[in-house]
């Protein structure tokens, strides 16, 4: 057993955990199957067998494998009832015959366009004053105004409910907006204007949650108090809090740029330090004979700190591991860190199987694997002889277990690669405790009515250095390698390559060096078979109900022309960024009307390009125009600003395809579109199918991926 990848003896609850993860995939991928009455199906058959097996208890313990399959399947099973019923659980009792809902806000921010307020539906009222109790979980946007943007936290709301599905942009390789809410509770949202609802009153939340929200509330507040720069502040309030309200678009991006992304979040690191300070403080228990209240002490403290954090899903994930850990010592039972770390992760799942789902559990959860399987591969390899050598070399292989085993979904999510993160690790890292420390001590200060301004000065200083070590290294040309794109398949690989090089060196096997080795070659050759040709010459339509821009590809050189030069769309750049990365598309160029290149001649509303004669409608410009002759176009783009009717156009051009972009309105697009029936023109939906995606390579056009 000892040559396997991981002992069972090391981490016998993996046993329990995986058929259990296998079990709430299926529910996701697959919940048509009705994989629940198959497993179930097949455990009873395997206990049939292992009690069939044998009249005498010795005998039967031959066959005791029929049993551990049985209890497999049962694990399938559970796994898939968790999710359908956390599935079920949150589609709410949301009716449209419902004449009101009231809802009590949990968050509040203001957005470029409304008031964006997350909100938990408590009532709803129906037509004949009936009242249904809930705890639906709603996003509401506001139009801006005086009363809309002085709701705050914990306020109670009326309003008259016309909830949607969230869904997602319907462009290219865009972000999976509607899962990520769905993971997280949240299923409808709804636009209200100022006659829309109606401010009921403030009613404080009295949940655990909501106490921990206050008491994190409070902890900031202190800490705003004290005499830090802006930037200390911000800093501060994530590292020690959780808060990341006030980190900056500037200080994220350095910050991930450096590598240095995971400690603005609370997290397993965090944690640990306070974990580390708490162990070193209560060493005098140990002296005086009572070492087993110190393990109680720290579960204590540990539990205070998640709830100063406002019981962040990361820092209480960290704090659930290492509880399983000192509830060990407390029993003297021994057992191993990873085997506590799968227990924690079963519980979880079984408390909220949406976290296998989510990014920071993902990388949280591989994050303490790596650490605890790499590290001790790679400080045997460099087996430092001084006891300062070896501090500095395990911080050192630590950080670079972590990064090692995160790689994959870091790349994947982030499409980044750190290239400095272990020296910056090196440096910030061991300053993390003063940090947290000094933190901790100075809200211990500000509650007792303590002055700490010496503290106060020393952490500032501490903290605007870090900052300015993060801009310096993110400023480097070399500091990180961006916009990477990998497929999914190619996350799976790199993780089985990755572990089973560190499995091989374990155990000093060189089948498995020889089988990975092989195993990679195979998977490179048939991927570079079956792999996709990028697409460097299309044009492209985007789905944005704010705005049209029209994307120009020519042999991999990215062309940028707005529908509206004077109102140019900002977010572009987000909506397509992840296309351009899979199709290794280069940087933006804008263009304006008259330009002339080598395959794109813009005169609008003229476009001709790689063979493509393009009429770009945004204007009233052609109503009541007559031609003799009839000039032919392939391409009509219907947008905002168009004010008559295609008729009108069809007296002046003889039009293959009109597209219609999804920033007309609702009934512009609906008159439009039947109309383009009637007259026999194929007309495409940007609202209805998704961005408009012509590859002039193959003159085709390719179906948007997110499109209906």
């Amino acid at each position: 057993m000892k040559n396997s990848f991981l002992p069972i003896e090391e981490a016998p609850f993996l046993r329990i955990l995986l058929p259990f993860i296998a079990g709430i995939l299926l529910q996701h991928f697959l919940p048509f199957l009705h994989a629940i009455y198959i497993s179930s199906f097949l455990g009873i058959i395997f206990i049939i067998k292992y009690y069939n097996s044998s009249k005498f208890p010795s005998k039967r313990f031959i066959n005791r494998h029929y049993f551990g399959i049985a209890i497999s399947f049962f694990l399938i099973s559970i796994g898939i009832a968790t999710l359908f019923i956390k599935q079920k659980s949150e589609t709410g009792h949301y009716s449209p015959n419902y004449k009101y809902a009231i809802a009590t806000i949990t968050n509040c921010k203001e957005t470029q366009r409304s008031i964006c307020c997350e909100t938990e539906i408590k009532e709803w009222i129906q037509q004949d004053e009936q009242i249904i109790r809930d705890n639906q979980k709603v996003i509401l946007y506001f139009k801006p105004d005086d009363l809309s943007r002085s709701l705050i936290k914990d306020n109670v709301i009326i309003f008259k409910p016309k909830l949607i599905p969230i869904v997602n942009s319907k462009n290219p390789e865009s972000f999976d907006y509607a899962s990520y809410m769905k993971y997280k509770g949240v299923l409808y949202t709804q636009y209200l204007d100022a006659q829309d609802w109606k401010r009921l009153g403030y009613k404080q939340d009295k949940s655990i949650k909501g106490i921990a929200q206050r008491l994190q509330d409070s902890a900031l507040e202190k800490l705003k108090k004290d005499n830090f720069s802006e930037t200390s502040y911000a800093i501060l309030s994530a590292l020690l809090l959780g808060n990341i309200k006030e980190i900056t678009p500037e200080i994220r991006n350095a910050f991930s740029t450096s590598g240095l992304a995971h400690i603005l979040a609370v997290s397993g690191l965090h944690t640990g330090i306070i974990w580390s300070l708490l162990y070193v403080l209560l060493t005098p228990l140990v002296w005086i004979k009572m070492s087993k209240l110190r393990p109680i002490l720290i579960i204590i403290f540990l539990w205070a700190y998640a709830f100063l954090t406002g019981l962040s899903p990361s820092a209480v994930r960290a704090t659930i591991m290492i509880s399983f850990i000192l509830f060990g010592q407390i029993l003297d039972r021994k057992g191993t860190t990873m085997n506590n770390l799968f227990a924690a992760a079963f519980f979880m799942l079984l408390y909220n199987p949406y976290y296998l789902f989510n990014v920071s559990f993902q990388l949280s959860f591989i994050s303490v694997f790596s650490i605890l399987y790499i590290y001790p591969v790679l400080y045997d390899l460099i087996n430092p002889s001084s006891k300062w050598g070896s501090y500095i070399i395990s911080i050192f292989c630590v950080s670079a277990a972590a990064q090692i085993g995160t790689l994959p979904l870091t790349v994947y999510y982030f499409h980044e690669l750190p290239l400095l993160s272990l020296p910056a690790n090196l440096i910030i890292i061991p300053v993390l405790p003063f940090i947290l420390g000094g933190g901790m001590l100075v809200l211990i200060l500000n509650y007792l009515q303590i002055p700490a301004t010496f503290l106060v000065n020393g952490l500032d200083q501490i903290l605007i250095y870090i900052e300015h070590l993060t801009k310096i290294i993110s400023t480097l040309n070399f500091s990180s390698i961006k916009n990477i794109w990998i497929e999914s398949h190619y996350v799976l690989f790199l993780f089985v390559i990755i572990f089973a090089l560190f499995w091989s060196y374990r155990t000093r096997r060189s089948d498995i060096l020889i089988f990975t080795l092989s195993f990679a070659v195979l998977f490179l050759t048939a991927d570079t078979f079956y792999k996709g040709h990028p697409i460097q010459n299309a044009w492209v339509v985007y789905h944005d109900n704010h705005s049209t821009t029209i994307n120009f590809i020519d042999n991999g050189t990215n062309y940028i022309l707005h529908s509206n030069p004077e109102k140019q769309d900002s977010t572009i750049e987000k909506k397509a960024l992840n296309f351009w990365m899979k199709n290794r598309i280069g940087n933006i160029i804008h263009i304006k009307d008259s330009s002339d290149l080598q395959n794109l001649i813009i005169c609008q509303p003229f476009i001709y390009f790689k063979g493509s004669k393009i009429l770009l409608l945004n204007s009233g410009y052609w109503k009541n125009k007559k031609s003799t002759y009839l000039l032919p176009i392939d391409y009509a783009i219907v947008c905002k600003g168009f004010s008559g009717k295609l008729s009108d156009i069809t007296e002046l051009f003889s039009i293959q395809t009109v597209i219609l972009c999804s920033d007309l309105n609702y009934f512009k697009h609906q008159a439009l579109q039947k109309e383009a029936d009637q007259l026999g023109i194929y007309c495409y939906s940007i609202k209805k199918s998704g961005a408009w995606i012509f590859n002039t390579d193959t003159q085709l056009r390719i179906p948007s991926i997110t499109s209906d």
